[in-house]
């Protein structure tokens, strides 16, 4: 048994999990997906069930096997069912086709894949050699050529299933791949319990507490907050197929939530629609925020309109889930808040020297129980060496710390670029152009420049009904920051191209694109007037 926060835990492994949850609350129902319940008792017997046939079939411990769905039941059967066998889960995107999925299945070396009706020909329009053909199960009607998912749930299969520990590999979540192909996150099965224990801890799950969520169940912030969260805090989930921002709070107020997790832009989507006297009518008592990317005031409005104050998180795939928070009652504006002991935190230099309070570098993680982490990525040695260097998980992440340790996050270090000299942050002159009246979205690239380093570049979605002076634009912008931060290109676009799991810009793809279309300030209005090192 290991000890958390002082505490001993039963469960070591996902099988002890759902085996003692199961024995502590029977027919209670624990989850409702997409409108489908699930009792706790089913949860166990379902899983054990598929798990059994997994180990009948030849799925021999560390296989892996995906899942390729969106929310419903059978993902979070085939979540603790591969656990229970010794498997290896790996849940697909459901957005994901063409390269994009076959480069995955891939390079995951699945050897059974579970998929639905809806994703089947997405699947189906994949043509694999005859060796690499992996087991498919399909979810629904009409599996032809695959087999219906039934089969796995054939309740005459009496295989032994295999001793499992903390430490065996839970599942390979694959990361956007915003800065190039997706990375495969390894996640011990005891990091899972650790995200649910921290779910309790943080927003203080309560026995009889219910949460909702519109999240994707094979989206990292899903499986901590709205699976295995309430799972270990005897609590119920409801997790819906897909988001109505009309719909949000009547879902909410339908279902009697008392945890919600609205995330990122979701929340600006909420507070865009129109007022009703309903607003505070329902049992919410806190709302999870990821809310650092969102318009100035949104997150205020949100808990102002609605009543429910927002708890701000920070965390990543890599770290297990959210790492630091803000607590009731103990909320720091603008702060992600601490990291409670689940973690060692370090703003570091490019040395990985812990830099002082105020002074922006990148966020630096280290555990504190076993475990807890991701134990690398799949397949790419390389990257996790160069990740984990120094013995410090390096997220990527810009921020600082106060006097009193808390964490403010400025932006991913991909967001940084160099103009002559200078580093320049992208999130902070999106932050300044995104107040322009007449840009809906604004995101910042840095650009080859003739003369080495980088030029600035401003992709641009207007405001409805609106209109675009590049000219007035550059002069209002240049009121506001440093003339060297003034963007030389500007391009009009109607969309960003996003990543399917978190709808991130994908700045690569925007970097990669020629300047043919974009307006250049230099050639029209020539260089500015203090600019640095031109």
């Amino acid at each position: 048994m290991i000890t958390v926060q002082g505490r001993t835990i039963p469960w070591g492994t996902m099988d002890e999990l759902v085996v003692a949850k199961a024995r502590q609350h029977g027919d209670a129902v624990f989850a409702t997906i997409s409108g489908q319940p699930l009792t706790y008792h089913q949860l166990e017997f379902k899983s054990r069930v598929i798990a059994q046939n997994l180990v009948a079939l030849g799925v021999a411990k560390g296989d892996r096997v995906a899942t390729l769905m969106f929310n419903n039941v059978e993902q979070i059967l085939m979540c603790f069912a591969c656990a229970r066998a010794g498997a290896v889960w790996v849940p697909l995107n459901a957005a994901l086709r063409g390269d994009d999925l076959t480069y995955t299945i891939r390079d995951s070396g699945s050897v059974v894949l579970v998929t639905e009706t809806e994703c089947q020909p997405q699947f189906d329009q994949i043509d694999f050699p005859e060796k690499e053909v992996i087991k498919v199960f399909i979810v629904g009607d009409d599996p032809a050529p695959h087999q219906g998912f039934s089969f796995l749930l054939n309740e005459g299969c009496t295989a032994a299933l295999p001793t499992c520990v903390p430490s065996d590999t839970g599942a390979i979540l694959y990361t956007g791949g915003t800065t190039g192909l997706p990375k495969g996150v390894l996640l011990s099965q005891f990091s899972f319990i650790l995200g649910g224990l921290r779910y309790r801890d943080v927003f203080m799950g309560q026995p009889g507490e219910t949460h909702f969520s519109v999240l994707p169940l094979f989206h990292a912030g899903a499986l901590h907050w709205a699976l295995m969260g309430p799972y270990v805090a005897d609590m119920s989930t409801v997790v819906d197929r897909s988001f109505s921002a009309k719909k949000y709070f009547a879902r909410v107020r339908e279902c009697g939530a008392n945890i919600i997790d609205p995330f990122g832009a979701v929340v600006t989507l909420i507070c865009q629609q129109p007022a009703s006297e309903l607003d505070t009518q329902h049992s919410v008592r806190v709302s999870i925020g990821v809310v650092h990317n969102l318009p100035d005031g949104i997150p205020e409005l949100f808990q102002a309109r609605f009543k429910i104050p927002m708890v701000s998180v920070y965390g990543l795939t890599e770290a297990g889930g959210n790492i630091t928070s803000n607590r009731l009652g103990d909320h720091v504006p603008n702060s992600n808040g601490k990291a409670h002991g689940w973690a060692e935190m370090r703003i570091g230099d490019d040395d990985d020297l812990p830099l002082p309070a105020g002074a922006v570098g990148e966020i630096l993680l280290r555990p504190t129980y076993p475990h807890m982490f991701m134990q690398g990525y799949h397949n790419a040695p390389e990257q996790t060496l160069q990740t984990m260097r120094n013995f410090w998980l390096h997220t990527g992440d810009l921020g600082y710390l106060d006097e009193g340790g808390n964490l403010f996050f400025s932006g991913r270090k991909a967001h940084m670029l160099r103009r002559r000299g200078e580093n320049i942050s992208a999130y902070e002159i999106e932050a300044v152009m995104g107040k322009h009246p007449a840009i809906a979205e604004v995101v910042i690239v840095g650009v080859r420049s003739e003369i080495g380093e980088d030029d600035v570049k401003a992709f641009i979605i207007p405001a409805p009904g609106a209109e675009i002076d590049c000219a007035e634009l550059v002069k209002w912008t240049a009121e506001r920051i440093a003339a060297f931060k003034v963007p030389r290109f500007f391009e009009i676009v109607e969309d960003f191209p996003r990543s399917a799991t978190k709808r991130e810009v994908e700045r690569s793809k925007l970097k990669a694109l020629s300047n043919d279309r974009a307006w250049d300030r230099e050639k029209v209005m020539g260089r500015m007037s203090g600019q640095a090192r031109t």
